[in-house]
């Protein structure tokens, strides 16, 4: 399955599930009150892909 074809598909105010059966703690708890629906779930779960991805490729110098 593409990374950009990955869909959120249940949020909870513990974990997160995608389309390709992966589950997910949060950092943090939710409140009740907090827990967004899967598609607005979604937004913060594709920018931060898209953050981590393009982080992910870079070259970190060692500093020994």
């Amino acid at each position: 399955m593409d990374e950009n074809s990955i869909k959120v598909v249940r949020v909870t105010t513990t974990e997160f599930e995608l389309s390709d059966g992966r589950v997910y703690e949060h950092p943090i708890p939710l409140e009740y009150e907090e827990v967004p629906l899967p598609e607005a779930f979604q937004q913060f779960y594709d920018h931060w892909l898209h953050i981590w991805q393009t982080n992910h490729d870079k070259k970190t110098p060692n500093y020994i």
